[in-house]
């Protein structure tokens, strides 16, 4: 994992971070993938949100939602489905997350470069964020995350209890 910092294109001044996250999941590429955008399962690992992905498609809107609100909001940008997803990013759950830019998520499964049956490799890159401490709390997000998924996946169980759930 990662998080490189690097100055924003002109005419803006001011400096973007950009978090890389890698985990090898061992599970099939489709059940990585079903656990990234079936709100059955999403609650499991991310925070208690329930993912809504009307329709997979780019120019659709999307929505994370917990205890009857929305907590992200955004439109997918592409999709291949199984393979990549690219998502805008507004999240709303803290004021000061509220207070950020649209930001980009693109999350990759993907086979090992090297011969790993059974095993799937799952990409996050979260991009366009402000350099800072805002983005340093998102990469702490997304790794507990992305362990949630793959602990979940590995173990039939969640890593911890979501927000007022039992384990």
């Amino acid at each position: 994992m990662s998080t490189t910092t690097t100055a924003a294109p002109a005419p803006s001044t001011s400096a973007t971070a950009t978090v890389r996250l890698a985990y090898a999941v061992r599970a099939e590429p489709e059940a990585v993938w079903q656990a990234l955008v079936d709100g059955s399962v999403t609650p499991a690992y991310y925070y208690g949100f329930e993912a809504h992905f009307p329709a997979l498609q780019a120019g659709a809107a999307y929505r994370y939602t917990a205890g009857g609100g929305d907590m992200i909001t955004g439109v997918v940008e592409d999709v291949e489905l199984g393979r990549r997803l690219v998502l805008t990013f507004d999240g709303v759950w803290a004021p000061d997350i509220a207070e950020l830019p649209t930001s980009r998520v693109t999350f990759e499964v993907v086979e090992p470069f090297m011969p790993m049956p059974g095993v799937t490799v799952l990409r996050c890159t979260h991009e366009g964020l402000p350099a800072g401490a805002a983005a340093d709390h998102l990469e702490i997000g997304w790794v507990a995350i992305l362990s949630g998924l793959k602990t979940l996946l590995e173990t039939g169980q969640p890593l911890v209890a979501a927000p007022g759930g039992t384990r």
